[in-house]
């Protein structure tokens, strides 16, 4: 055992003397104040209490958000587009190859896998990167 190896054990200090006197500088209220809840013995108030006002965690709601657009919403990547042997690709052509479900209203393009032919797309967003890859393969979009 050496000196620079013993840890400080739990502080010795006594508490707070509270109520001994005006001198002592937490006399008469004992840092209580004046009246009030907080002053009584045994007046305290529970953890997240608002004074009567609803409690934030009551205001809340307690289950998560789901969007009702985000399920008539979905993407397909440009290797998708490969196998469809059809002059113009629109959300209806699709739905009939079950690439997208029959509940969906929106679809985009993004950029994933490539390209080898030319495609025409009618009624579907595309990202800037897939638009790009689109027109460089002579594809068209409306």
């Amino acid at each position: 055992m050496s000196l620079n190896k013993i840890n400080s054990i739990a502080s010795n200090k006594s508490p707070k003397r509270v109520g001994r006197g005006s001198a002592s500088g937490s006399g008469k209220t004992s840092g209580r104040g004046h009246k009030g809840q907080k002053a009584r013995s045994g007046g305290k108030v529970r953890p997240g209490f608002e004074g009567g006002q609803m409690p934030i965690q009551q205001r809340l709601p307690k289950f998560g958000f789901s969007s009702r657009k985000a399920s008539q919403k979905c993407h397909i990547k440009i290797r998708d587009l490969e196998n469809i042997e059809s002059e113009v690709i629109d959300i209806e052509i699709l739905k009939s190859k079950k690439l997208i479900k029959n509940k969906i209203k929106e679809v985009k393009v993004i950029l994933g896998g490539e390209l080898t032919k030319s495609v025409k797309l009618k009624g579907l967003k595309v990202s800037k990167a897939a638009r790009e890859e689109i027109t460089s393969k002579g594809g068209e979009i409306n």
